[in-house]
């Protein structure tokens, strides 16, 4: 046997199991590509507004004394009202991001707020 043939299951084997791997490391998350990446960082950004949003709303509602229900569907223009004047606008923006807005007011939703 010649030492190419002798090494032509492990250049194999090397082979398969790069391209496994590889499939895996995809498939399990394991590596971030660059638009996941972007998607991470522009939920944390609304995720992170839509706290202040509704912490600033439930103590306007806490200062002014306000107790209606903010819970359920038919709430939802109340909550809606409350994200709409409590999100902030980003300077480079006219109006609040209505991924924000949509957040704030599910955040408002819950009871624990």
């Amino acid at each position: 046997m010649t030492n190419r043939e002798k090494l032509k299951p492990f250049l194999w084997g090397a082979v398969l199991g790069g391209l496994t791997l590889a499939i895996v490391a995809f498939s399990a998350d394991w590596i971030v590509t660059s638009s996941s990446r972007d998607e991470l960082v522009r939920t944390a950004w609304i995720d992170g507004q839509a706290v202040i949003c509704a912490t600033m709303a439930q103590a306007h509602r806490t200062a002014t004394a306000d107790v209606t229900s903010l819970q359920g569907y038919a709430a939802r223009d109340a909550r809606d009202a409350l994200a709409k004047s409590f999100a902030i606008a980003m300077p480079e923006q006219d109006d609040a991001d209505p991924d924000v807005l949509k957040a704030c007011s599910k955040l408002l939703d819950k009871p624990s707020v």
